[in-house]
């Protein structure tokens, strides 16, 4: 299985996440975007995932409420603005309650052997802002995810 990497330069606004799935770039893009897949995979294991919305198409919008085991609600939000099936999405990320709003472009590359890399590169409004979501546990939260979503194709390409 591949790992996980992730890049957040000093004094830079961006984190750059990526991984080699050994699934073929249309499932990758397929699951990624599934409504129905989503708590499967998206965040910690701890908490369950409820896709309050879910329209990946140019101007459609996004919401993905989590619940930790004490019942503690965490919601996160954006829109689509780019959906290039099975290439590319971009799209605004907002954790609500937090006053910031990032960019996310999300690059699905064929690779040899039917494998897809998968980038996701996050742009924050500052430094600032980068460095303290890094410090709020994204990297072990973004290593998980990633890791579950390779079990997650793992089970649709069997």
């Amino acid at each position: 299985m591949s790992k996980t990497s992730i890049i957040a330069e000093p004094n830079k606004q961006e984190v750059v996440i990526s991984r080699i799935f050994d699934a073929p770039r249309e499932l990758v893009f397929r699951l990624w975007t599934d409504a129905a897949q989503i708590n499967d995979w998206w965040g910690p294991s701890s908490m369950t995932t409820v896709v309050d919305s879910l329209d990946a198409r140019r101007g459609g919008i996004w919401r993905y409420v989590q619940r930790d085991p004490a019942g503690n609600e965490y919601a996160h939000n954006g829109v689509f603005h780019e959906v290039t099936s099975p290439e590319r999405l971009i799209y605004t990320y907002e954790f609500e309650g937090v006053p910031a709003v990032g960019l996310v472009t999300v690059t699905f590359e064929e690779v040899a052997g039917g494998k897809t890399k998968l980038t996701e590169t996050s742009l924050y409004p500052s430094v600032d802002i980068r460095d303290g979501v890094l410090r709020s546990g994204m990297t072990e939260g973004a290593i998980e995810l990633m890791d579950r979503f390779a079990h997650l194709l793992a089970k649709h390409s069997s």
